[in-house]
């Protein structure tokens, strides 16, 4: 059983029913609606790295770490890809138009960000070295400078990519069913919700942020922090590909429709954008429109005709918590993505099956 449908319990119920022997049921219970949470609200990301420059990561975190996270969301990609999208299997209005991790001009990320590029690509990873001449005529924006371009990752529409999971995994979604505790039960787990309990040999808890509230023994694990967006009217379309810029604190991209989608700015309030509020703020809000104006005022002109938020897990060592649950044997957690769950969740949930089903797989991102 997974509690959560959102991407990591969605792609671990996907890679249940793939691995697992005949006859293994499956079922995902989810409080709300498939993706209603942070899976749901997010930009779309198909995108391979980190948000701060690979050198950086390396500094903070140990380079086998900064390795791994590039390996491991590359991975994620071309699973993504091979098994869903470049398949058919899913219709996620996938754009392959690829990523820019971009500088601001006149930062020290340019600097950064080459020299990741130039370990980057001795290390395997298919990423290219764009200047600031070319990176202003793909984007049309005199503030940033160089880039590292990955030429497969892409945008795509979370929420159509969540529900093809669940049409095509094989296994029975429960929605509108809210898990008020997961209990031992003999040698099964008994899974108290609302509309009847349900008794499991095995349960994945995919809930992110909230995993704790049903797992106390976790509490203290992550911290949830808030994430905001906004979106413009349709128009023309001027941008290609997915741009994350500033080190992760903007990111934007146009849709096929030319509806423009911009995140970030929680560097502006860190401290005010911890917590589970999924609240909108007038200063986060007010910074993305600052930024818009800023950087790119050729599309600044358009109504903003939605504005929202949504929840993440941060994790201290910038590692998410995957595997068995510490004193409930049967139990499993994924949570603490880091804001990440788009560029680990499928790969994750591949990983995870493979413990469920017993199989020796180590750490999914080591420490290091």
């Amino acid at each position: 059983m997974v509690v959560g449908g959102g991407i990591a319990g969605l792609s671990a119920a996907w890679w249940l029913g793939r691995l697992a022997p005949a006859g293994y049921r499956v079922v995902v219970v989810e409080a709300g609606h498939l993706a209603g949470r942070a899976s749901g609200r997010n930009a779309g990301f198909l995108l391979t790295g980190s948000a701060e420059p690979f050198v950086t990561l390396a500094a903070e975190r140990g380079r086998d770490h900064a390795l791994a996270v590039w390996h491991r969301s590359r991975e994620n990609r071309e699973l993504v890809r091979s098994e869903l999208l470049d398949s058919g299997l899913v219709d996620a209005a996938f754009l392959p138009e690829g990523c820019w991790h971009a500088a601001l001009a006149g930062s020290d990320q340019e600097e950064r960000l080459a020299a990741s590029c130039e370990v980057l690509s001795a290390e395997g990873i298919d990423c290219e070295w764009r200047d600031a001449a070319a990176v202003r005529a793909a984007s049309g924006s005199e503030r940033l400078g160089g880039a590292i371009f990955l030429a497969r990752d892409g945008g795509l529409d979370p929420l159509l990519l969540c529900r093809g999971l669940a049409a095509t995994g094989g296994f029975e979604v429960r929605t509108g069913s809210r898990v008020r505790a997961i209990e031992a039960d003999g040698e099964r787990l008994r899974v108290v919700a609302e509309g009847g309990d349900l008794v499991a040999p095995r349960v994945v808890v995919a809930t992110n942020a909230y995993a704790a509230e049903l797992l106390p023994q976790l509490a203290g694990a992550w911290s949830p922090r808030r994430a905001q967006m906004l979106a413009t009217g349709p128009g023309e379309r001027r941008l290609e590909g997915v741009w994350y810029m500033n080190e992760g604190h903007a990111y934007l991209r146009q849709l096929a429709d030319g509806t423009l989608l911009l995140g970030g700015a929680r560097n502006v309030a860190v401290d005010d954008e911890v917590g589970t509020l999924e609240s909108p703020t007038a200063r986060v809000q007010g910074a993305l429109d600052d930024f818009l104006a800023d950087a790119f005022p050729q599309l600044a002109s358009r109504p903003v005709v939605h504005r929202w938020a949504g929840i993440m897990a941060f994790t201290d060592d910038g590692r998410p918590r995957m595997g068995e649950v510490p004193g409930l044997p049967g139990a499993y957690v994924a949570a603490g993505w880091n804001g990440h769950g788009m560029s680990f969740g499928f790969a994750a949930g591949r990983h995870l099956a493979r413990q469920v089903l017993g199989e020796e797989v180590g750490e999914f991102l080591p420490t290091g």
